[in-house]
């Protein structure tokens, strides 16, 4: 008898067992069916996930519907909103985030570690692309490779990412916005930042820097215009970009005439491009942040010195100090001062006493 009942328990224990893996396997399958399942709304004809000159600098700043969203360097880089007036100052997510594009209720940002990762004890965060609503809720992972930019155009969002150890070299991917149909469409890298129409202009890679198109409907590329070309951004008919072999001169060249126009004779180092004006960043002797109008009059110097990640909006440019990325600084397009962004400082400061009491 007790042969039996050992015998009896031993097979109750096995059945049991099976019955867990059974339902745990039919939940996982069940989670991932909702997560991947979710069904994404196609976006209006048009759709762009941040301009160009926002994506060049980082993508760590992108307006949408009347919010903000933006990578808080006092928060050690987590993702935050706001309105465009710079109230309800609020985190999204502790991720660490840049390429960051808004398309209908979704945010996408490549995810490059979390603003609490660092110390003892810390959970290391992996580098992903996420989707999430822009809440920051129901976050899912589109892909774990490194992107250095990213560009939603329409329902499909176009990659440029760097060797890794998923990939031998520099590449070109495109994805549909639910993350499925996944398709490597180069194996060099190719910024995806300045969309116009159904093209991606982009500065090649691939023995020379000429300015091309790609054609998102056909997969066709063409050339646009022969030279030393680099992150080319486009605005009211005109390609803005920085002439690396004329001393980094921004130059823009006209889509209709074809004619180019030497904007300043500056070494500029970065720039970006949105509502009439132009902002940039010079290099060597009395190096500075100046602006511009779009037409290359105007030149002022907004602030001597060394500055990055120039990102626009409607109503501010927001900048950051190269020497401190624990700053962030904005000003109205064509103001001669600049300022602290104290919605972003306060913000922080909340939430980080919050966690601390926790």
């Amino acid at each position: 008898m007790a042969a039996k009942s050992k015998k009896t328990d031993k097979s109750a224990i096995i059945i049991a067992v099976a019955i867990i893996i059974a339902i745990s396997a039919f939940l996982v399958v069940v989670g991932v069916f909702f997560r991947r399942g979710e069904k994404i709304p196609s976006n209006p004809e048009g759709t762009v996930g941040n301009i160009a000159g926002n994506i060049n600098n980082g993508g760590i700043v992108c307006e949408s519907e009347g919010r903000i969203y933006f990578s808080n360097p006092y928060d050690g880089g987590a993702l935050y909103s706001m309105n465009v007036d710079e109230t309800d100052c609020k985190k999204i997510s502790s991720a660490v985030a840049s390429s960051i594009n808004v398309a209908g209720d979704y945010i996408y940002y490549f995810q490059s570690g979390s603003s609490g990762a660092a110390g003892l004890g810390s959970v290391r965060v992996p580098n992903a692309f996420i989707r999430s609503h822009t809440d920051g809720s129901k976050g899912y992972t589109l892909s774990r490779d490194v992107v250095v930019r990213a560009q939603v155009i329409v329902d499909r969002i176009y990659m440029e990412g760097t060797a890794d150890n998923n990939h031998n070299a520099p590449y070109f991917l495109v994805m549909d916005t639910s993350g499925e149909n996944m398709e490597i469409l180069a194996q060099f890298g190719i910024n995806p930042a300045c969309v116009y129409g159904d093209q991606i202009y982009y500065n090649n890679t691939e023995g020379n820097h000429n300015l091309m198109a790609y054609n998102t409907k056909t997969g066709t590329t063409s050339l646009v215009l022969e030279g030393n070309i680099w992150n080319p951004v486009i605005d009211n008919g005109y390609v803005y970009y920085m002439a690396l072999s004329e001393g980094y001169q921004l130059r823009r060249y006209s889509l209709s005439d074809k004619t180019i126009e030497i904007l300043t004779d500056e070494k500029v180092e970065l720039f970006n491009v949105y509502k009439g004006y132009i902002y940039y960043q010079t290099i060597g002797d009395n190096a500075h942040l100046g602006f511009m109008l779009s037409d290359g009059s105007g030149k002022t110097v907004l602030a001597n010195g060394n500055y990055n990640s120039i990102s626009m909006t409607n109503g501010y440019v927001y900048f950051k100090d190269y020497w401190n990325e624990t700053s962030l600084y904005h000003t109205f397009p064509g103001s001669t001062s600049y300022s602290p962004c104290n919605a972003a400082l306060e913000a922080a400061l909340e939430n980080i006493q919050k966690e601390s009491e926790k």
